[in-house]
């Protein structure tokens, strides 16, 4: 369940709304479907798993892992980051942070990011493996901290966007944006290419900055509120934007998903949509998950819709992941579902979870999107802490 960020005088009316649906008949409710076997000639199945530590549960925390070429850097949410060989499974080192972990991993082979409940920016050093250093900022940061060139550029809870020298952590500049009263629990990471930083905004804005000074380059509404209440008017940009030549490709809740000319900051064009997961792209078109479970293909150039998946709706999906002629999807169950790029069809399906003292299977939940690894392999992250390395493999026919 997604959750909002709420000021104290709408309380009362999160409060009402909650007793009204609760009061509901359950046959309004919007019942996650139930999974429809399916035949294929491909499957899905684990190469290997360990446990990263304390996960997030229930938590609306997204601790994205940092997959490098040999090796995957992960957190737990109690601050121990572990290296772990993406080939074996085994664990290389622990480092200990001492800090709540708000944030997933960002940075590249030199040096990893991170960011804790209590707004410090931490960075770790890649080869000596120890803190190199930690800044605070303005309030908890939850989106992973992005390096340009040198510097690091930081999305925090309450609206603003830093820029910190990545040798020390000294912060060059700050923008700053005030935010309705009522958001949804999380940002979505800046794109940053071009010699521009592109955000998208808890107000359904998005806007081009430059990386030197923190300048707005470019403002645009991506959606306007609409409604007459705070819930109603939620039109978050909280899921990822994606850069495809000099178009930027976004979508919010409650509003729209959209194509802009980066360079003149004008729309190519629009349509109504609904997403918290934001969009990835291939060549020609762009996928994404929308608010009721639904996964889309929309044609890149005019956002006309090629296919839509209808039958994982309302089972609390992921961000969609490329993985060669597929995409992937988690869900709240813990299953990860390989659809067709060019269909929709299923093509695998893999429910990840493990086994308690009394040998129970427990399944966990995913909401951090599966990332690829190699040709074949995706690394999933469940709510639980587990990390999993699957591999897509074909049936044998004579079997």
């Amino acid at each position: 369940m997604y959750k909002p960020v709420i000021s104290t005088r709408y309380l009362l009316l999160l409060l009402a709304v909650l007793f009204i649906s609760a009061c509901a008949d359950d046959t309004n409710l919007d019942q996650p479907v139930e999974l429809v076997p399916f035949d294929s000639d491909y499957y899905l199945d684990v190469s290997w798993h360990k446990s990263s530590g304390a996960g997030v549960e229930e938590q609306y925390v997204f601790l994205h892992p940092l997959i490098l070429k040999h090796i995957a850097v992960t957190t737990s949410r109690n601050g121990v980051l572990s290296i772990i060989s993406l080939k074996t499974g085994d664990f290389e080192q622990d480092i200990e942070l001492d800090s709540v972990i708000s944030a997933g991993i960002g940075g590249n082979e030199t040096v990893w990011l991170l960011a804790s409940r209590d707004a410090y920016v931490i960075a770790v050093d890649a080869k000596n493996r120890t803190e190199r250093w930690r800044t605070r900022v303005p309030s908890e940061v939850l989106a992973r901290p992005v390096i340009y060139q040198n510097t690091v550029v930081v999305r925090t809870v309450d609206g603003k966007i830093l820029s910190l020298d990545l040798d020390n952590g000294k912060i060059r500049w700050q923008y700053q944006r005030a935010i309705p009263d009522l958001t949804l629990r999380g940002t979505s990471e800046p794109v940053i290419t071009r010699d521009r930083i592109f955000a998208g905004l808890a107000d359904g804005r998005l806007i081009a900055l430059s990386p030197e000074d923190g300048k707005v380059v470019w403002d645009v509404a991506l959606t306007v509120p609409k409604g007459r209440s705070e819930i109603q008017r939620l039109v978050d940009i909280d899921g990822d934007a994606e850069l495809y030549g000099r178009v930027l490709y976004a979508a919010s809740f409650q509003g729209r998903v959209a194509a802009i000319d980066v360079a003149r900051g004008q729309f190519l064009w629009a349509r109504d949509f609904s997403t918290h997961t934001g969009v990835v792209l291939d060549e020609k078109t762009l996928y994404s998950s929308d608010e009721n479970g639904h996964v889309w293909a929309l044609d890149r150039l005019n956002g006309a819709t090629i296919w839509k998946q209808d039958k994982l709706a309302h089972r609390q999906l992921t961000r969609p992941t490329l993985i060669g002629d597929y995409i992937a999807v988690g869900d709240f169950e813990g299953y990860v579902h390989l659809l067709s790029r060019y269909d929709g069809r299923f093509i695998a399906r893999y429910q990840l979870g493990q086994f308690d003292n009394l040998g129970w299977y427990l399944a966990t939940g995913i909401i951090v999107p599966p990332i690829v690894y190699g040709k074949d392999r995706l690394v999933v992250v469940t709510r639980g802490g587990i990390v999993y390395v699957l591999a897509l493999h074909q049936r044998d026919d004579d079997v």
